[in-house]
Parts: structure tokens; C-alpha cells; sequence
């Protein structure tokens, strides 16, 4: 059963053999007592950056993985973020969709990268109410 950890950034990147050179927020899943995948916030290049690494795909990850987007995006906004960004995976086929799902939307190819961008704390419309009229 998957189960999913906070762990220190720079042990995430020492396990996958990657560098963790942003200041970062790191999270694990662990099935049945595998490493099968990481992900968290990084701050970088003046963005506030979402990551998923998984190291053993399955389709019943899904679901789990939209949850801790919704975790992140809360804790980004907590923490004064108005937007996050996410690189698309062109490895997973189904990583467009499930960054269409989490609510991010397409901004611009970077470096030869999709990158992708949901805005945190959207402004509510004007009821009227702010004005102090009755």
C-alpha cells in the first residue's frame, strides 16, 4: 500500500542520485517498502516550482498524486505564492492530462521544456459587499 513521507531534500536527492540545489519542501512514497517516487515545491529562478518523480509508475498513483498537488498548492499559498509551476514529464504519455487535472495550464516552451502554470488565490469577484454598501 502506498504510504507518503515528508523527507529531507538533500536525502531525496542523494536516494534518486539528482540534485536538489533549491531550497525545497520533499515528500516520498513508499510501497510496499520500495522508494517509488518524490515530490515537493522547489524555489528557483524566481518561481515557485512543483515536482513529481515516480520511479515506478502505476495507473492507481493518480489519485494519490493529485492529493499532494492540492497539499502543495495549499502550502505555496500559505507561504505568500500567488502562482506554481510545473515542468511536463515528456516521459509519461499521461503527464498532460494529469497536469490539465491538477489545474495547471500551459504557459510557454522553455529551454525545450512545456512548462505549465496554476494560479494560487485567484481574486474573488466583487460582491458588492467591500464597498460597504447594504
Amino acid at each position: 500500500m502506498l504510504t507518503i513521507h515528508y523527507a529531507d531534500p538533500h536525502a531525496v536527492a542523494v536516494a534518486l542520485d539528482i540534485e536538489i540545489d533549491w531550497p525545497a519542501i520533499a515528500y516520498i512514497g513508499i510501497d510496499d517498502d520500495e522508494l517509488v517516487g518524490t515530490g515537493g515545491l522547489a524555489w528557483g529562478g524566481d518561481r515557485c516550482w512543483i515536482w513529481f518523480t515516480v520511479t515506478k509508475p502505476k495507473p492507481e498513483y493518480a489519485l494519490p498524486v493529485l492529493l499532494m498537488v492540492r497539499k502543495f498548492k495549499k502550502k505555496a499559498a500559505q507561504l505568500g505564492e500567488r502562482y506554481i509551476y510545473a515542468i511536463r514529464d515528456p516521459e509519461f504519455e499521461t503527464a498532460p492530462k494529469l497536469i490539465r487535472l491538477a489545474g495547471f495550464e500551459f504557459l510557454a516552451t522553455e529551454d525545450g521544456q512545456e512548462v505549465y502554470v496554476c494560479q494560487l488565490n485567484p481574486t474573488p469577484p466583487s460582491t458588492g459587499m467591500d464597498r460597504g454598501d447594504s
